[in-house]
């Protein structure tokens, strides 16, 4: 198969970074969809009197990479989820002089496919948990990105 080709999210991964050099990086688990990052430009006009036409002109500015979400079965005993050291609701925990943590979202790949990921900074910013009574228990979190997320495909 080419590197190509279209492929399903199946086999993405939200993983956290530890922090240490070299960093390592654990997956959550249980997680069932990730959503974003979801990229945005502000734009400036930049119209002057005195242009020949009448329609606006703009420029670009500054680029925010917005936010990050999942959503997953509700495992409270994993470690990687619940407020054990490294989870995610003991991100909480945090002061905002750390708050800020290196994440990735690994791809999805097919045999003979290069390695990828996104990795990217972000502040956990939401946790919300469901409890239905006649369904399976979930979980939800997000995200806001800080700074670019790079696309790395591990080549050779």
């Amino acid at each position: 198969m080419a590197d190509s080709e279209a492929h399903t999210g199946f086999g993405a991964m939200l993983q956290r970074g530890d922090g240490q050099s070299p960093e390592n990086f654990v997956t959550v688990l249980g997680i069932k969809s990730i959503t974003g990052p979801a990229f945005t430009r502000d734009t400036h006009e930049v119209t002057e009197q005195a242009q020949t036409s009448n329609f606006k002109q703009y420029i670009g500015g500054m680029v925010d990479a917005g936010e990050l979400s999942f959503d997953a079965n509700f495992l409270p005993r994993e470690p990687t989820q619940n407020q054990s050291v490294g989870g995610f609701l003991a991100e909480f925990d945090l002061n905002s002089c750390n708050s800020r943590g290196n994440w990735r979202i690994t791809l999805p790949e097919c045999e003979g496919e290069a390695e990828g990921y996104l990795e990217l900074e972000a502040i956990v910013t939401g946790a919300s948990i469901q409890f239905p009574m006649d369904d399976l228990m979930s979980f939800s979190g997000t995200m806001k990105v800080s700074g670019r997320p790079q696309l790395v495909i591990v080549t050779g």
